[in-house]
């Protein structure tokens, strides 16, 4: 069940309640249109939820207000907006597929899945991409310096933490393990919420702990801080592999200096998307992309998105999980900017 949290959301909600009122207010003497836009995001302390909570306030612009300010920031006219955080990727899809809420901030990996892994019969949820906003970062966390566990097939009769099963976590960890060919009976896996992989690795319980996302950003500076170190998987044929088995994972690296001894690491990343339900206006979401497309409002939410840094607008249009909402396909092709859907995972020979 959806829950609100976090200060910026509430303020959010806040603000959102007393506009309707001067919306009300206005109505005899404008004409605009009201939008009640929710955008779902993950848990209060995910980067998800901090996005939806920063879209929410960049886009919220009631009737009855003056014009925007061109250099300044400013959302959609019309658009009442409010963030709404859920604790689990499939009740968020599940809600945006019954518009129980009207756009979300969802990584790729579970669209993907749901495109792609649909039962024979059974439709996927029938949702759309407005852009791609940020890339989840792959830390693989081990205990000592670079040596120790710092290949995959050192592995083997060692106990690895990874996410509860059917989360993103587990699915990467699984085709990790299956793209360098360490068989899964050779290991021990602890599937654990995501505070637990932390706490396995503190107290010595998991040699080597799988996390995917900004929510493990400060926790993963404190285990280095303690003697821990991230190892990296540099292009090689099994990592090819790793990407040709989950297409909706790609290349990435954690640059030098993040954090105290450790070089750029190179990892995998997936991306992070803003998509729609059936219900949202093409016109409603052209302008939604237009607004957070729109310089001084991308400097607005880069401030308040903290680590998750936002992707290139080069960029924000490419490898989606699903196709490209109609709105979203007006604002690409008007800046000429390329757009293309990920392809769904083939067996491939070794």
């Amino acid at each position: 069940m959806a829950v609100l949290g976090s200060k910026r959301a509430i303020g959010a909600i806040a603000v959102a309640v007393l506009l309707c009122v001067a919306t009300s207010q206005a109505a005899s003497t404008s004409s605009s249109q009201t939008y009640q836009l929710t955008i779902g995001g993950g848990s209060v302390d995910s980067a998800a939820f901090r996005w939806s909570s920063a879209l929410a306030e960049t886009l919220s612009r009631p009737p009855g207000l003056p014009d925007c300010d061109p250099v300044a920031p400013c959302g959609v006219p019309g658009v009442v907006a409010g963030a709404q955080t859920y604790d689990d990727g499939k009740s968020l899809l599940a809600a945006l597929a019954d518009a129980k809420i009207a756009t979300a901030v969802m990584p790729v990996l579970s669209l993907v899945r749901d495109r792609c892994d649909a039962a024979k019969g059974q439709k996927a949820s029938q949702v759309s991409t407005l852009k791609i906003l940020y890339r989840q970062p792959l830390y693989l966390v081990v205990h000592g310096g670079a040596a120790p566990n710092a290949h995959p097939a050192e592995w083997v009769g060692k106990t690895l933490a990874t996410g509860l099963p059917g989360t993103d976590s587990e699915t990467v960890t699984l085709g990790l393990l299956d793209a360098y060919r360490v068989p899964r009976s050779k290991v021990k896996l602890l599937r654990l919420p995501p505070a637990g992989i932390v706490t396995a690795l503190r107290d010595g319980t998991a040699a080597v702990g799988f996390l995917l996302g900004h929510v493990f950003d400060a926790p993963v500076g404190t285990l280095v801080n303690h003697g821990f170190t991230l190892m990296s998987l540099p292009d090689s044929a099994e990592r090819t592999h790793l990407l040709q088995a989950i297409p909706a994972l790609e290349p990435s690296a954690i640059p030098p200096g993040t954090y105290p001894g450790i070089p750029a690491i190179s990892i995998v990343a997936q991306p992070v998307a803003w998509v729609a339900g059936p219900g949202l206006d093409p016109d409603l979401a052209e302008k939604l992309v237009t607004a957070i497309s729109e310089v001084h409002n991308q400097a607005r939410i880069a401030e308040m998105v903290d680590s998750a840094t936002p992707v290139p607008d080069g960029e924000a249009f490419q490898r989606l999980p699903v196709p490209l909402a109609d709105g979203a396909k007006a604002v690409a092709l008007s800046k000429h900017l390329p757009f293309g859907i990920i392809d769904c995972a083939v067996a491939t020979k070794r």
